[in-house]
């Protein structure tokens, strides 16, 4: 987790080679490179553009025309529990996701907070807001929060912050089905995961799930495997 992948070349006699670097704020690493007999390159689409050796898909640029979609997460902080349930997902509201993260976030083991809710707000598809200044996303979302959350209406607001994934996820635009590759490569070893590929399933954690056992199962019986049709026109 701590490094990313550079470049992939086939070793000599068979077999991979992985070339990978410290990511930023881990601290000095010098580049290493690691071998292996199978490869899963569990990496954006863009990434596996970058990494697959000429030859390893059919029209390979294809994967440049997955685009991304963005993802903005509204952290809001406030002095006393105004949730009761650990998330829900709102109706009828600009709010799409609210997850309680007091406790994963060690909140309530800072003296300062103790006592205080920390709920995080999960907004998909946000290329409206993906850029807009936190002040504005303030105005926007903590009165909301105090129409669907009557007790943080009472409360007192410690801290309001955005975080930003401006490529969190596939774009699931019109046609993107027939774009998105098998677990399966030409090359000799080296196979294909995440939620960008031909699942049948939209951008979505089970997606990623369903592409990595597929992408296992074709390593380890080392032939293609099955895949369920995109849900839309090809």
């Amino acid at each position: 987790l701590a490094t990313r992948a550079r470049t992939l070349r086939a070793a000599p006699g068979g077999g991979w080679r992985l070339g990978v670097s410290s990511r930023p704020g881990q601290g000095h690493r010098p580049d290493q490179e690691l071998a292996g007999e199978t490869v899963v390159l569990a990496v954006p689409q863009q990434a596996a553009h970058r990494l697959l050796p000429p030859g390893a898909l059919p029209d390979a640029d294809r994967l440049l025309a997955i685009d991304s979609a963005p993802i903005l997460n509204v952290h809001v902080i406030y002095d006393r529990p105004v949730l009761r349930r650990p998330f829900f997902a709102a109706v009828n509201s600009p709010v799409q996701w609210v997850f309680d993260r007091t406790g994963p976030s060690g909140l309530d083991a800072l003296p300062a907070a103790r006592g205080g809710q920390y709920l995080a707000l999960s907004q998909s598809a946000a290329d409206e807001e993906i850029q807009q200044p936190a002040e504005l996303l303030r105005k926007r979302y903590v009165p909301e929060l105090e129409r669907l959350l009557p007790r943080a209406a009472e409360a007192r607001l410690l801290d309001f912050f955005v975080t930003r994934e401006r490529t969190a996820t596939f774009a699931p635009t019109p046609g993107v089905g027939r774009l998105r590759p098998g677990p399966v490569t030409g090359a000799d070893g080296l196979y294909l995961a995440g939620a960008w590929t031909a699942t049948g399933w939209p951008a979505t954690m089970e997606s990623a799930v369903r592409s990595g056992l597929a992408a296992a199962r074709a390593a380890v019986q080392g032939e293609p495997t099955p895949q369920r049709p995109a849900k839309e026109p090809a």
